[in-house]
């Protein structure tokens, strides 16, 4: 009995020193609502014997990151059956109902938005495993503050034309105080340097020189705003000791507004305008940061559209009302590897992202046709972007190409600059 008594008191004094601790940890550092600091978990131990052990860590255990424990490789696989169960799902709907609901169909945004999520996962163990894109955070590239964006597709058919596109977009954010969030007021105006036009190639209709009659030319002006709120859950949001840590999660609402005026000239002389509007007041997601350099974006909710037009220049605008239009939806795998700055010595610091993603709209009137299938999908988007800025500096350099694939291929040329963040005042 004395013997038991002694070990007890023992363990008491280990848990009061324990305690104290952790308290004296918190009052120097302060308490940070998204990571618990509690003991290790087995999986941060698990981390520590593998680096030392073998010089990296294994599959099942966490990345060398410092803010927070992630386990990629469990991550990806769960993102990897989830979006084939959502592509399986998505195709099985498709072929049961058919085109019942045509383009509203929400099967085709959940079968895109399943593929998006297991080839990311695919891409992203590549990667993770030879460009060291599973390390720890670096300063990845964010939206940028300013930029100028240009972009051209070029024309299909002899005799017509497709101008080169120019745009400018601002996105400035506010940090929230803690830190656990962020609001970004996102824009853009811009539109096309020239007018598309459209002709008819049909041989037995040509023009006496031989060139195709044209049948319109248009020509676009694009306006949009909107708001980027994001909020971070506690993470991990169960006990350290139950957590399987898959990554942290961001919930994401993004209402948007864009505006489309397109005057249009037929081929018979009468002239035309259309103006297109497209609400989205209540499009919602998540983010899943699958690694500290790896992310999973998708965003869903419905859409109205309203759609007005005069014939001619002094005729009235005849406004339409708002209509429900097809379910709108975004779907993002990002993958962050980083290019120069990581030794002291260099004195700027060029970071890179790559980003595949699905768009699932059509208010642009782009999108894939893939032979009878026309009308259904969205368009495809591939991003190369790069973020250069001085070692100490706060004002960053943001190139960007990206390739855009609905009714051909479409090339985005961009350069931005980001700006210190707007912080929010602690109360």
């Amino acid at each position: 009995m004395a013997r038991f008594r002694s070990a007890r008191r023992t363990d008491d004094r280990a848990r009061r020193s324990a305690y104290s601790v952790t308290a004296g940890w918190i009052l120097a550092h302060g308490l940070n609502p998204q990571i618990s600091y509690a003991a290790p978990s087995q999986y941060e131990r698990c981390a520590a014997r593998s680096a030392a052990e073998h010089g990296s860590h294994t599959w099942k255990c966490c990345v060398p990151d410092g803010r927070a424990c992630t386990r990629p490789g469990p991550a990806r696989l769960v993102l990897f059956s989830t979006g084939g169960i959502a592509l399986g799902l998505g195709l099985v709907a498709q072929f049961v109902l058919g085109d019942s609901l045509g383009s509203n169909d929400p099967s085709t945004f959940l079968a895109a938005a399943g593929l998006i999520a297991g080839s990311g996962a695919l891409v992203g163990a590549l990667t993770g495993r030879w460009l060291n894109a599973d390390g720890p955070r670096i300063d990845r590239v964010r939206a940028d503050t300013l930029a100028l964006q240009g972009s051209y597709s070029g024309a299909s058919t002899v005799d017509e034309t497709s101008p080169p596109n120019l745009r400018g977009s601002f996105a400035p954010t506010l940090r929230f105080a803690h830190g656990d969030g962020r609001l970004r007021l996102t824009g853009h105006v811009g539109g096309d340097l020239g007018r598309h036009r459209v002709v008819d190639p049909r041989r037995q209709v040509a023009n006496a020189d031989g060139s195709a009659p044209i049948v319109r030319t248009s020509k676009i002006l694009s306006v949009g705003v909107g708001l980027d709120l994001a909020v971070a859950l506690p993470y991990p949001v169960m006990s350290r000791r139950r957590s399987q840590y898959l990554g942290a999660v961001e919930l994401r609402w993004k209402p948007d507004f864009q505006f489309r005026r397109e005057n249009i000239h037929a081929g018979n002389g009468s002239e035309r305008w259309i103006e297109r509007t497209m609400l989205l007041p209540l499009v919602a997601g998540l983010r899943w940061h699958v690694s500290p350099r790896q992310r999973f974006t998708v965003y869903f909710g419905p859409r109205f559209d309203i759609v007005s037009y005069a014939e001619g220049p002094n005729d009235r605008l005849r406004r339409g009302s708002p209509q429900l239009a097809p379910l709108y939806g975004e779907a993002w795998y990002d993958i962050d590897v980083p290019l120069q700055g990581r030794k002291r010595r260099s004195s700027t610091i060029v970071n890179s992202q790559f980003s595949a993603g699905y768009v699932h709209s059509r208010f642009d009137g782009t999108g894939l046709n893939i032979g009878p299938v026309v009308g259904f999908l969205g368009t495809i988007h591939l991003r190369a972007h790069l973020r250069i800025i001085p070692r100490g500096s706060k004002v960053a350099w943001q190139p960007t190409l990206a390739a855009v694939l609905g009714q051909g291929l479409r090339w985005n040329i961009s350069l931005g600059v980001t700006l210190p963040e707007i912080r929010g005042k602690r109360r």
